[in-house]
């Protein structure tokens, strides 16, 4: 059994028993010399050695070190910690010239998932049970700020709301959830069962009944510019989840720092707190937080190729997320670690070109990428890119699916899909599908968004990482899981897939070789507008 299933209760025993080895050096022993062939190693760099795979139980102890201090946000104790750990094991694979591109900034905390400590409602002078904060919302202080509660419907809005809580409720519009995810593809893996592995998918689950949650997260921001506007002494979110799904639920995209303190609440709580803003009550909303100068940085490095720091070295670059609410939200880093602890078994003499690890803190940071573009290694370094031949993103991995059960999260019994995305390359297309079958990676969906999919539709947009390659003109290919409950700070170790990871990482080590050895002739895509 691949997963950890770990109970609230048990998570703090694994803190104690299991985490203190893993920062004595938790590297499985490298394979014996001995055992590797004698003839051309190249030939390893897309035919992938399993026995050179990170195994499940390492990347199980990674993960357990992840969740040791709940999520990973940038500047944190626990991203420190994460951080410092694939920094450690990055130096000992191999990695040399390693950097820390930083910068400071102001830092936003309250108390986190499931300690409610510091965030609360009272509505009709009752409590009502609050799933989250809302991220980088300001403060109440102790006291909490008490004011008229007004709903906002957008069809009919109120004409003022100045001083007053707002109630906003998302939309699950079962309609833009079917455009969604009806997006067309190049290539679809065979769905794959879990927690059993090869046992039969359940037939009446639907894609829909995973992917709504994102687009009601994608709703707020607009209307956190609505209420801040408008003077709204606090906002409640109310999200079409129950309590489970609800629970710890991250703002997303992650807004900049505002002063209008807001809550998540779940289907049920929200439903009678949007009673009592209709008949116009009050309500005690407390959210008690600080902002912290913080340090950031990106983490750089380089596995050597044969031609490292000559005029004629190409790199491949690695690239991941380093912070997010969720177990998951962002592993990409680990990934990426798997894949230099295989190429670093290849002697550098036959790596043909040099893997460049780039390892970015700024998607959950106040305001995301966009608010510290400024800051970015490459604005820094404009010349840093030149050399860059391709690009490989990894994020989201080793998620499995989980659907709700009126309040409650189940598993659905399938592996939750692997989207894949490649630039306008029929070949790099040809070798993201030969990477799928050839290391049997399950549920896999390959997509080439500048073109008609196997059906004639629109493949949709890239998600994720590496999205920037095709404006470069750079060859690229990415995964990612697609969330669903890994939204939340709620989703830790314990709906971690060890064996659905690993298949991810066998698939794009052969990828990542591909680009390592591959004529670029036969991979070139045209600069995108």
């Amino acid at each position: 059994m691949s997963r950890v299933s770990i109970s609230g209760y048990m998570r703090s025993f694994f803190a104690a028993v299991l985490i203190s080895p893993l920062l004595a050096g938790c590297s499985d022993p490298a394979p014996d010399s001995s055992q590797r062939p004698t003839h051309d190693m190249r030939q390893f760099l897309t035919e992938v050695r399993d026995e050179w795979l990170v195994s499940e139980a390492e990347v199980i102890r990674w993960h357990e070190l992840k969740d040791q201090k709940g999520p990973a946000l940038t500047g944190n104790p626990s991203w420190q910690q994460f951080m410092g750990f694939v920094e450690e094991q990055l130096g000992e694979s191999g990695v040399i010239d390693i950097q820390r591109n930083s910068w400071t900034f102001d830092r936003w905390q309250s108390s986190e998932w499931p300690d409610s400590s510091k965030w609360s409602l009272v509505s009709n002078g009752e409590s009502v049970h609050v799933a989250n904060y809302g991220a980088n919302s300001g403060s109440t202080g102790p006291d909490g700020v008490t004011a008229e509660l007004v709903f906002y419907d957008p069809a009919n809005p109120p004409s003022n709301f100045s001083d007053k809580i707002v109630v906003f409720r998302t939309i699950s519009d079962q309609a833009v959830v079917d455009r969604f995810i009806n997006d067309d593809y190049e290539y679809r893996s065979t769905v794959e069962s879990f927690p059993e592995y090869g046992q039969p998918v359940p037939a009446d689950l639907t894609d829909a009944q995973s992917a709504g949650i994102f687009l009601q997260l994608v709703q707020i921001p607009a209307f956190i510019d609505i209420a801040t506007e408008g003077g709204a002494a606090g906002i409640l979110f109310v999200l079409d989840a129950g309590r489970d799904l609800a629970a710890g639920m991250y703002t997303f995209p992650v807004p900049a720092i505002y002063d209008t303190p807001s809550l998540y609440l779940d289907r049920r709580e929200g439903g009678k707190v949007i009673d009592a803003a209709k008949a116009h009550a009050s309500a005690t909303l407390r959210l008690e937080a600080t902002t912290t100068e913080s340090t950031a940085y990106q983490l750089i490095g380089y596995l050597p190729g044969n031609k490292y720091n000559t005029p004629d070295d190409e790199l491949i670059q690695l690239t991941t997320h380093t912070d997010g609410p969720s177990i998951s939200q962002d592993n990409g880093a680990f990934g990426i670690l798997s894949i230099i602890r295989y190429m670093s078994k290849i002697p550098q003499s036959d790596r043909p070109r040099t893997l460049m690890v780039f390892l970015d803190c700024r998607h959950f940071m106040p305001g995301a990428e966009a608010a510290f573009a400024a800051q970015d290694w490459f604005a820094r370094k404009p010349d840093a890119r030149e050399p860059i031949v391709g690009v490989v993103g990894m994020e989201h991995l080793g998620q499995i699916e989980f659907i709700e059960s009126g309040d409650t999260l189940v598993e659905s019994g399938r592996v939750y899909p692997s989207f894949i995305w490649t630039t306008d390359s029929s070949k790099m297309t040809e070798l993201a599908v030969k990477a799928v079958e050839d290391n049997k990676l399950p549920s896999a969906v390959v997509r080439n968004v500048a073109r008609p999919g196997v059906h004639g539709r629109n493949q949709g947009r890239w998600y994720g990482m590496a999205k920037f390659a095709p404006s470069l003109g750079i060859p690229a290919v990415a995964v990612m899981g697609f969330m669903g409950a890994y939204w939340a700070t709620s989703s830790g170790i314990e709906r971690f897939d060890a064996h659905l990871f690993r298949r991810q990482v066998a698939t794009f080590i052969q990828l990542t070789g591909e680009l390592m050895t591959a004529d670029l002739a036969e991979i070139s895509t045209a600069r995108s507008q």
